[in-house]
């Protein structure tokens, strides 16, 4: 397939996947997810990269745009630790974009699209900030608590958002100088960049940034699926080491699983990973009676965490 810079949505949105070769496949799954649920879709797709990425000629169908390869000095020096060192594209990705484009969302690719509605998300109140995310989960139980970036910065209790989805103002997020000022203070505290990209954003906009409904980034799919069912979830987030290819514990619900299975044998066979999978937790009864008991003790939080946002296109 070869490359396309040039974009094809007229209203001036996209979606943005940042990924390396290595990721490829995944990303490439949830494209195929995005151009399956909105078929009219009015925005374009873009994957962004640090390398040329080899996406194979079936995939035409997607109308995918490829900038080129980022080549950045500052890049380079980022920090790495336990994730992929092209997570961190998404902050260049509104500079990247800015002659096209508007309003980005930003996806990781450890997602699932469980309903469409892209479109028009790309169409709420952002209240004048340059971002909107949802909160991290560990912020969805105990909204008053300090995660890790703050305490170890000394500023105390300030929301906190999981990086996984973002709705993007680029003309707001340029004017605030939000990559250079993220940038700086990677370069003056390095031990607060815990989680890449998302330590840095968190850091620079120190909760000035507008909430959206979780159901954009549902971050219990595996941990606790009896909400993921009932919440009314749009896209779910594999974060962590728990992926839908990638289970042996089978922790992901079996549809997901097999979705992807689907998927990479036909395009990409080569990254199936073949071995003995662990049993299913419906034949376990004491890891349905963990799930059931969870699900009852969390139950008051979650649907008070919900409640906050009886329509999903609403802002906070």
């Amino acid at each position: 397939m070869e490359p396309s810079t040039a974009p094809k949505s007229a209203l001036r949105k996209a979606v943005v996947l940042c990924v390396d070769q290595q990721f490829l496949p995944y990303a490439l799954f949830l494209a195929n997810q995005l151009h399956q649920n909105e078929v009219d879709r009015d925005y374009d797709i873009c994957l962004i990269s640090d390398t040329r990425l080899k996406i194979p000629d079936e995939f035409e169908r997607l109308r995918l745009i490829l900038p080129e390869p980022v080549e950045n000095q500052e890049y380079d020096k980022l920090h790495v630790s336990h994730l992929a060192k092209s997570t961190y594209l998404r902050m260049w990705a509104p500079r990247l974009l800015a002659k096209d484009y508007d309003r980005l969302i930003y996806l990781d690719s450890d997602m699932f699209i469980d309903v469409g509605g892209l479109s028009k998300l790309f169409e709420v109140d952002m209240r004048g900030k340059p971002l909107a995310a949802v909160l991290d989960v560990q912020q969805w139980y105990n909204p008053r608590r300090v995660v890790e970036e703050f305490s170890a910065s000394n500023q105390g209790f300030k929301k906190y958002f999981n990086a996984g989805f973002l709705l993007i103002d680029i003309s707001n997020y340029l004017s605030n100088q939000v990559l250079e000022r993220a940038l700086q203070i990677g370069s003056d505290s390095e031990k607060l960049i815990i989680h890449h990209d998302q330590s840095l954003l968190n850091l620079c906009l120190a909760g000035d940034w507008t909430e959206l409904s979780p159901v954009w980034n549902w971050q219990l799919p595996s941990k606790y699926p009896l909400f993921t069912d009932w919440s009314g979830a749009r896209i779910l987030h594999f974060f962590g080491g728990v992926k839908p290819w990638n289970d042996p514990m089978r922790l992901c619900p079996e549809r997901i699983r097999l979705a992807y299975e689907l998927f990479l044998r036909q395009h990409f066979p080569e990254v199936i990973a073949i071995g003995a999978m662990g049993t299913n937790v419906l034949h376990s009864p004491r890891r349905m009676a963990w799930m059931a008991l969870r699900f009852l003790a969390l139950r008051p939080r979650i649907l008070r965490y919900l409640s906050r946002f009886p329509n999903p296109y609403e802002t906070k």
